[in-house]
Parts: structure tokens; sequence; C-alpha cells
């Protein structure tokens, strides 16, 4: 399991490197610059300061339309003389797919790009702005030194029928999630079990809380991917852990780790979390 130092370490950075430039891209979490819950009924749209959606000042018209909600269905209406388009193609009306469909319908009007969300039983508008601060003045993640003590070997243990666990949310909400299997793994001499689901990959996606955070990891949990995994036996390493998009936007609906995925030792590996000081402090 072990492997040269020097290539483990250059790995690892590379990894980093990458997920650095997914938060700079023109679409990452970085973008949000906001999460309205809608109304029964209809719901004004545009950066005016009247408007039930509020749009970022000056990135698209004062008053952009309508958005109507009704049977849990969000249709929206633009004013006469306003361009949007949804996928691209120009629309004045159109009942709007929410991201619980696989291909969710995206709005575009001036500078503002937005889509239909629905968590639990809200239904909501998130918009993302391109060229948003949090985009701009983006610096860079935050890391824990690189330690291969972190890369362990877990055992696969695979549920038969599937494990249904409840995965709470940010907003107080919970969904009933599939878990695929276990993961046992000794870190720190002591024995851990981890409650992971399958990916299209193979590999197992894991979200786990620890010691460390609220400590100099993120408060909330974090995020782990594993290798893919070969016959009863696959590598998780912490690493590799990141942050949920909570920490980088307030605009995120993240999920939570279960009581399960708490593991009752220091992990201080993967991704940091500095918290930013209050400016009204």
């Amino acid at each position: 399991m072990s492997i040269d130092a020097s290539t483990y370490i250059a790995e690892i950075k590379e990894w980093q490197t990458e997920k650095d430039e997914q938060l700079r891209s023109p679409d990452s979490w970085l973008t949000l610059v906001g999460l309205d819950w809608l109304n029964d009924g209809k719901n004004s749209l545009g950066t005016g300061t009247e408007n039930a959606v509020k749009l970022p000042p000056k990135t698209a018209p004062e008053q952009v339309g309508t958005l109507t909600l009704a049977d849990g269905e969000v249709t929206l209406r633009v004013n006469n003389g306003i361009i949007a388009t949804v996928n691209g193609n120009p629309i004045s009306k159109m009942v709007l797919e929410p991201d619980t469909n696989r291909n969710p319908d995206v709005v575009s009007v001036g500078e503002i790009k937005f889509n239909v969300i629905k968590r639990g039983g809200r239904i909501g508008i998130r918009t993302r702005h391109t060229n948003s601060p949090n985009r701009v003045n983006f610096t860079g993640r935050n890391w824990w030194l690189i330690d291969q003590d972190f890369r362990v070997e877990a055992e696969v243990t695979p549920y038969s029928p599937k494990k249904m666990v409840a995965i709470p949310d940010v907003l107080g909400d919970s969904k009933e999630t599939a878990m695929d299997c276990q993961l046992s793994f000794k870190l720190h001499r002591q024995k851990f079990i981890l409650d992971a689901f399958a990916l299209p990959s193979g590999q197992y996606y894991i979200l786990f809380h620890d010691q460390s955070c609220g400590k100099g990891s993120y408060p909330s949990g974090r995020f782990l991917v594993t290798d893919i995994p070969e016959d009863d036996r696959v590598i998780i390493d912490f690493n590799k852990a990141h942050n949920p998009p909570c920490a980088f936007t307030p605009f995120a609906t993240c999920p939570l780790p279960p009581s399960q995925n708490y593991l009752a030792t220091m992990v201080q590996a993967g991704e940091r979390y500095i918290e930013e000081p209050d400016p009204n402090q």
C-alpha cells in the first residue's frame, strides 16, 4: 500500500490544483449570487429592490418579469422588451424544468443565469453571475500538510439490500439515501466504519465528520471520493478530503454527514477551512 513519498506528494498537489481550477471555472459554486424561495402565486424578478427575486444590481433589467409558482410548477413570463433565453433559445413565457430533472432549464438574462431548484417542500431560484466577486477574488483553497499516514486501506462490506440512511442538509430537511456498503479501516490504531454509496465510476462517495471540524477543518464535515475498489478492498485517502460547496457560498444547500459517519479522531488532512473575519465585528 505504501508508495514513493515524492511521487505521492506530486500526485496530491496535482489533485489540489485540479480542485482549485474547478472553483475558478465559469459555472462553479463561486458564481452563485442568490437563492430565493418562491411564494405561491406571482413572484416579481429583477434588479429592483422591490422584487421578490432580487438580482444583483446592474446585472439585468430592474423588472425582468414574473415567476409564478402553482401546483409545484414555475412559469416564467418575461416583460415586453426584455431579452431572455432558456437553454439558448429566446422565450417570452415558459414552464421551467427544475434541477430535480436530469436536464433543468437555465435562464439567461443580462449577465445573470438562473434555474429552479427543489429542496424538500421548497421551490426556489438559484442565481449565478460568472464575474461574481467570490470567483474573481478567489485565491485558492487551503490544505493541511500532506501526510501519507492518512492514506488507508479499507475493507468493503456491501449492504444487501442497500441500507437506507436519512441524510440531513443545511436547510433542516433530510433525504433517504441508499448506502451501498460500509468501509472498515484503521486510523491512529483505532478501527472505524464509514457508510458510503457507489458512484457510476465505481468509486465510493463519503460524507464524514471528524474532531478537526471546527478546529481547522470545515465545521459541518467534508466530502471524500475513494479510489476504485479492487475485490473487497479500497483506498481511502483523507488527503483528498474536500469541503462542501457551503464552505464557499451561502447559496448552496449541502448535505451533512449522517451520525454514523462521525469519526472520534482528528483528521488533519485534506482541505482546511479558514473562516473569513466578519466585517461587521
